[in-house]
Formats: structure tokens, C-alpha cells, sequence
């Protein structure tokens, strides 16, 4: 790519992540248990220093097309949440750097192999051949119309009002579970769509992907449940959706249950999607329940180094995804750790010792560019 190109694609990954940043308020970052811009910074920085030889790695057993490819169907991941981390990690890192005075390579061949393998996955990955939800009216396609059609004749209608509010209780938490799970991490439930369908309905999916990651040190079997994803497939009538980056939902009115047509849950196998039933997913969400629990009063105890980098392990996971895909297997996850590690030990005391998230207040309140453009 020419240097006018790359610094174009830059301008406008950047913009979109002021809107998602400004939206959601995502540059408050408060937690009673986590050091959230703390593990945002060294994480940034594990990508910074690491991202590119290992996604190389990825692209040489696979290139982006392929992996994208496989990715178009329930449960997968990479997904858009997995892509667009990598690139904002990366950049976040470099422009951290930038704000705080540090002398920063230009790196603009390692920014042009990012940028190409964003825009190359994307292409492939969205069904609409966009890169950005506010480049198609913040939707998301993903599924093909065949994979659609194969799963609407298993929704079904819940006209009992007793049945409809089990539903949503035991949805909201397997939600909690996933947000605790991920260390106070939104990766964990991922939006797309919306389908348009004959009838002036549409779909809208929502994934719980990564419900057992055994990437995170944390993991163990005493949180493990039963199931690494399920997909909630909703048929609506007169909502507006918008689904922005990361797969972030809003809709009007906001609480839509109402006007849902009918609706179903379906839990990935190796065998292909199997439809769950409300009993099914109640004992997961009990189970979960539980889990989130023992989550809590682990994380109580961790310390304030720990807090923070436990960040190296969170965009580790993100990125081990990709190399799961492409069959890199148990190897790929030790260099991942081993390389981000030492990016650990190169910047955990800085950050302890109060390095101002300057990125955050950035993409808060900066006016020009959000990421500095290729000189």
C-alpha cells in the first residue's frame, strides 16, 4: 500500500473508535477488582512489541482471507471483536508511546502488514465487503443467506410471559458470567446483523463466544462450564438496530423483548449447532452463577501487580484465536505467553508506579487525528 493509503485507513479506523470510545464512555475505566487502563496500556504494549511476528506467523500457515472464511458461522472466532483488538492494540500502544514524549519507530512496514491483513480479513468476513459498521449504517453482516435459512425454521414464538422472563434471566447470567470471565473484558458477547427477512422481519444474532477459554490462567475447572458458545438468534419486528465496532448493540426502544417475533438457542459442537432448551440453559446459567463466584473472590485476592498483568493474558487470548484457526496449536500459545511476558517485565513497574493512560484522554478529547499518520 502507498503511504497515502495507509495513513487513509488509519484516519478512519481512528474515527471510528472515537465514536465507540465517546458512545459507551469507554474512557472511564473504574473496577473495584481490576486496574482497567492499566491492563489496557500493557497490553497495548505486548502488541506493540509482539503483534507482528506472531500474526506473521498466522498469515504464512493461512493468509487472512482463509482464516475470515472459516470464521462466517456461529461460535467462530476470529470474529470482528478479535481483528479490530489487534489493530487498536497495536495502535493504542504506538500512540501511548507518542503522548508520554518516547522516541517511536515509524514502523511503516509493520503498520502496512497490519493494515493489509485488517483490510483483507474484513473483505472476506463482512458479507456487505466493508471494513467499518459506520461505512453500511452500523450493521454487521456475517452469515450467508444459506446458513440463515438452515437455522430460522428452529425459532420458535414464546407467548407465555412466565417462559419469556426465564429466558432473560438466565441470558443476563450467562451475560455477567462472560463480562466477569474476561476480566471485566466486553469480548466475551458479540452482536451481527441485522438479516433482512421476506416478511419485513429481520435477525438479529447475539453470541456468548469463549465461555471456556483455557487460555486465561484463571480458567480452571472449578469455572469451566459445559458449553464454549451459544448464539441467541432473535426475529424482530419495528426495532432499530445499530451495531457498532466490536459488535456493541443499541437499539430503539431500547428494550426490545417485546417485539420479538420469535427466537432460539443454539449451542456449538464439533458435531455442527444443536438448538438448547430453556431447562438447558437455566442449569448453564446456574452454573455460571456459580462460577462467577469463585471468579470474584479469586480476583479479591490477586494484587495490584496482578491486576494490571493479567492485561498480557486478555489480548494474549485475543490473539491466540487466530492461530488456533490456522492449526498452530499448543506452540503458538507458549510464544504468545513467553513474548508478552517480557513485555511484562519491560513495563509492569512504569504502570505501577502511576503512567498516565494518555491514549484514553486522547481518544477522549483530542480534535485532529485519533492515530498519528506514517510521516
Amino acid at each position: 500500500m502507498e503511504r497515502a493509503h495507509l495513513n487513509a485507513l488509519l484516519h478512519r479506523f481512528g474515527e471510528s473508535v472515537r465514536h465507540f470510545f465517546r458512545a459507551q464512555q469507554r474512557s472511564q475505566m473504574l473496577s473495584p477488582l481490576f486496574h482497567l487502563p492499566g491492563r489496557l496500556i500493557l497490553g497495548s504494549y505486548c502488541y506493540l512489541e509482539n503483534l507482528v511476528p506472531l500474526l506473521r506467523r498466522v498469515a504464512e500457515r493461512m493468509p487472512p482471507e482463509a482464516l475470515a472464511h472459516r470464521a462466517k458461522r456461529l461460535g467462530a472466532r476470529p470474529n470482528e471483536i478479535s481483528i479490530n483488538s489487534l489493530l487498536l492494540g497495536y495502535l493504542n500502544g504506538r500512540e501511548q508511546k507518542r503522548l508520554l514524549g518516547h522516541r517511536v519507530r515509524e514502523g511503516a512496514d509493520e503498520i502496512a502488514f497490519l493494515l493489509d491483513f485488517w483490510v483483507r480479513f474484513l473483505s472476506v468476513y463482512r458479507r456487505d465487503g466493508r471494513l467499518l459498521p459506520e461505512e453500511s449504517g452500523f450493521t454487521l453482516p456475517v452469515l450467508e443467506d444459506r446458513m440463515i435459512g438452515a437455522l430460522l425454521p428452529a425459532l420458535r414464538p414464546e407467548s407465555e410471559e412466565a417462559r419469556r422472563r426465564r429466558w432473560h434471566r438466565a441470558l443476563a447470567m450467562l451475560d455477567l458470567f462472560t463480562f466477569v470471565f474476561n476480566g471485566e473484558a466486553r469480548v466475551g458477547i458479540f452482536h451481527h446483523g441485522p438479516y433482512p427477512l421476506p416478511d419485513g422481519t429481520y435477525l438479529l444474532i447475539k453470541e456468548q463466544v469463549g465461555l471456556r477459554d483455557e487460555f486465561y490462567s484463571w480458567a480452571d475447572e472449578s469455572v469451566r462450564l459445559p458449553v464454549e458458545h451459544l448464539a441467541c438468534l432473535m426475529r424482530l419486528r419495528d426495532v432499530t438496530v445499530r451495531i457498532g465496532l466490536f459488535g456493541s448493540l443499541w437499539t430503539e426502544p431500547r428494550e426490545y423483548s417485546r417485539h420479538l417475533v420469535a427466537y432460539g438457542l443454539f449451542a456449538m459442537t464439533e458435531e455442527g449447532v444443536r438448538p438448547v432448551a430453556l431447562e438447558e440453559v437455566e442449569e448453564i446459567a446456574a452454573q455460571a452463577a456459580d462460577a462467577q463466584m469463585r471468579l470474584y473472590r479469586r480476583f479479591l485476592a490477586w494484587d495490584e501487580r496482578r491486576r494490571i498483568a493479567y492485561g498480557a493474558e486478555l489480548y494474549g487470548n485475543l490473539l491466540r484465536v487466530f492461530g488456533d484457526q490456522a492449526g498452530l496449536g499448543m506452540d503458538f500459545h507458549r510464544e504468545i505467553r513467553e513474548r508478552f511476558q517480557e513485555s511484562v517485565d519491560r513495563h509492569l513497574e512504569a504502570l505501577l508506579a502511576g503512567e498516565p493512560p494518555a491514549i484514553l484522554r486522547h481518544i477522549a478529547e483530542a480534535e485532529g487525528e485519533i492515530y498519528s499518520p506514517i510521516a
